[in-house]
């Protein structure tokens, strides 16, 4: 924001256009300001911002070396240029500035969002954990952005929910989580070649969607709990 650009002709307006790809997207403008320059008494910088030649905000009158962000509230919409001018006010003795502009595009994301009872899990087993792994935003939206190691599917509520979890070879270490416990829809978990210690958990035959567990690799301890092996000896969970 140190930096700011001025019309090559002191009298002419600052232009700033693009191309839709289709009239009905949404936009929305971020405008940044900062005057540069210690303007004189008899200065004065002042200008409005106009969109497609329909006032948008005025006047903008940048203070120095204080940036202000002038957003457009209102999503811009059905038109398929736009073109915004920065042109100064008929009392402005000096031409219009622009520090840094950003356009943003409504995104519609069709899948669902995960339910907030699994993110707040997955979040807990994450910093139990301490996973380094590219786990932000939502962890099963959108589709091409789901967090590493995690498949999901939507429920008969339409909310998306978390069916496989696989940690394998992530350095983990202690006990096995029981907040793996609340992922009640988890068909498939996957913590082998890790460092983890202590029995398998009780709490792990509350997973009743549960069809693979693998644990190998580990340093854990003590008898596989009867409710685990009686479902792997009918064959509805794999150990």
């Amino acid at each position: 924001m140190s930096t700011a650009v001025t019309p090559v002709n002191v009298s002419a307006p600052i232009l700033f256009y693009w191309n839709a790809d289709d009239v009905n997207d949404q936009y929305y403008l971020y405008s940044h300001f900062n005057e540069v320059e210690k303007l004189a008494a008899n200065e004065t910088r002042a200008f409005n911002i106009k969109v497609n030649g329909g006032l948008l905000y005025g006047p903008v009158i940048p203070i120095y070396r204080k940036a202000t962000t002038i957003i457009s509230k209102i999503a811009l919409t059905e038109a398929s240029i736009y073109q915004i001018t920065f042109s100064e006010t008929k009392n402005s003795t000096l031409p219009p500035i622009l520090n840094a502009i950003e356009v943003y595009k409504v995104k519609d994301f069709s899948q669902s969002e995960t339910q907030q009872d699994e993110v707040d899990t997955i979040t807990n087993i994450k910093n139990a954990y301490g996973v380094t792994r590219n786990w932000q935003g939502d962890p099963c939206a959108p589709e091409n952005y789901i967090w590493e190691g995690l498949k999901c599917s939507v429920d008969g509520n339409n909310i998306s929910r978390i069916t496989s979890l696989d940690l394998s070879s992530s350095g983990l270490t202690g006990k096995i989580s029981p907040s793996i416990s609340k992922l009640t829809m988890l068909q498939y978990l996957d913590l082998s070649n890790n460092s983890l210690n202590g029995p398998l958990p009780d709490f792990l035959i509350q997973l009743h969607s549960l069809k693979v567990l693998n644990v190998r690799k580990n340093k854990l301890t003590g008898l596989v709990p009867r409710g685990l092996l009686e479902r792997s000896k009918t064959g509805s969970l794999s150990l």
